[in-house]
This record gives C-alpha cells, sequence and structure tokens, in this order.
C-alpha cells in the first residue's frame, strides 16, 4: 500500500516553526522540539522537510518575499532605500530570528529578487555597477545585523543594561568618555529607532557624495 500523507500541513509547520522560534529562540531550535509543538511524531515533519536547513531556508524565502512585497515602487533612490531600510527592520522584526534565517541560508530566487529590488533603487545615479553593488550589500548587510543585535540584546541580555539602582554592570570609572555617555543617557540609544535610522543617513550620505550631479 502506498504511504499514507500525514494528517498536517507545511502551513502549521510554517506556523508553529515561527511560534518555537518566539519563544525559545533559534538557539533551541530542534526539530525534536518542532514535533513537540505540534504534537507530532518528528518524522512526520520529515514528510514535509528533509533536514532542519531545508525549513530553515524555507522560512527565509518566505521572509524574502513578505518584505518584497511592501518595498516602495516610487521616490528618487534615496527616499526609496530609506523607506526600504525601515520596512525590512519591520518585517525581520514581526518573524522571529528571521535575519538569523537569512544570514544561514543560502541565497535562492526570492533572495535574489529582493536583492535585485534594491539594486534597481540605485540603478538610475551614475555610480559604478561595482559601487552599487558593494554600497547595496553594505545597506542590507546593516539593517540584517541591526536586527540581529536588537534580538542579541533581548535574549542574552549583553547590551550593558543597568540594575535596580541605575548602577551599570560595568564599572565604568575607567572608561572616562563611556562613563560621561552613561551618565548623559546614551546607552539608551541602543537598539532604538533613533540609533537604527541614524546608522542609514550616514550611509545615504556616504552613498549620495559619491553620485554625480546630473
Amino acid at each position: 500500500m502506498p504511504k499514507r500523507r500525514p494528517h498536517i500541513s507545511e502551513e502549521k509547520i510554517i506556523a508553529a516553526s515561527w511560534k518555537l522560534l518566539s519563544d525559545q529562540g533559534i538557539e533551541h531550535f530542534t526539530m525534536r522540539n518542532l514535533s513537540k509543538e505540534l504534537n507530532v511524531q518528528a518524522p512526520t515533519i520529515y514528510w514535509y522537510f528533509e533536514s532542519k536547513q531545508v525549513l530553515y531556508q524555507t522560512l527565509a524565502n518566505l521572509v524574502s518575499r513578505e518584505i518584497i512585497s511592501d518595498l516602495p515602487k516610487q521616490g528618487d533612490w534615496r527616499e526609496r532605500l530609506r523607506i526600504s531600510a525601515t520596512v525590512i527592520r519591520s518585517k525581520l522584526r514581526q518573524f522571529p530570528c528571521s535575519g538569523q534565517l537569512l544570514m544561514k541560508s543560502r541565497p535562492e530566487a526570492d533572495f535574489m529578487e529582493l536583492f535585485e529590488c534594491l539594486l534597481q533603487m540605485i540603478e538610475p545615479t551614475s555610480l559604478t555597477d561595482t559601487q552599487k553593488f558593494s554600497y547595496t550589500t553594505h545597506f542590507f548587510n546593516y539593517v540584517i545585523h541591526f536586527a540581529v543585535e536588537e534580538y542579541e540584546q533581548r535574549m542574552l541580555q549583553i547590551s550593558l543594561q543597568e540594575d535596580p539602582n541605575g548602577n551599570p554592570h560595568v564599572d565604568l570609572s575607567q572608561f572616562k568618555v563611556l562613563q560621561r555617555m552613561h551618565e548623559e543617557g546614551r546607552f539608551e540609544l541602543l537598539g532604538s529607532d533613533e540609533l537604527f535610522h541614524s546608522g542609514i543617513a550616514l550611509l545615504l550620505d556616504g552613498i549620495e557624495q559619491r553620485v554625480k550631479p546630473a
């Protein structure tokens, strides 16, 4: 007799994967834990995804498509890239650990289409192809790594947090500039929208300086 298809769906596996990534983080994500989340035997999941890497690839491709669907279609190159940065960051926050998934996965068609969309935004400029490719790569990597750092700060609590009395966990007395900035509240910028947008502005300013006037 032919094997019967398990009573579950790819959509349910994907939904459970996002939930597990949100609850436990990518460090503790296993097919065994996923099967427990779904209340099925592990071989049932392998019917749809032959390995964890294949599942990661599927999730990464899904995120790429989600980003593409919300990218701006109008505006000059700078405005479109600025909005795109916000869109990408928003999607990476919406789908838990998706920044890490993009970094762990092969660049398949969906990722290539996403990168192509970003390149198309800067294509009308006078930049050389080497500059266009390099600057778009720097831009995209900045957004991904910012999102990953936000995740790390939440999960691992390594962001120089203060104790209940307002004191940093590290003695800053020997680091004069850091101590001054801590006293001024600058550490609150870590992971903030302000820090993110200032980094994007810095990148776009640098690109704009290299664009020759029309």
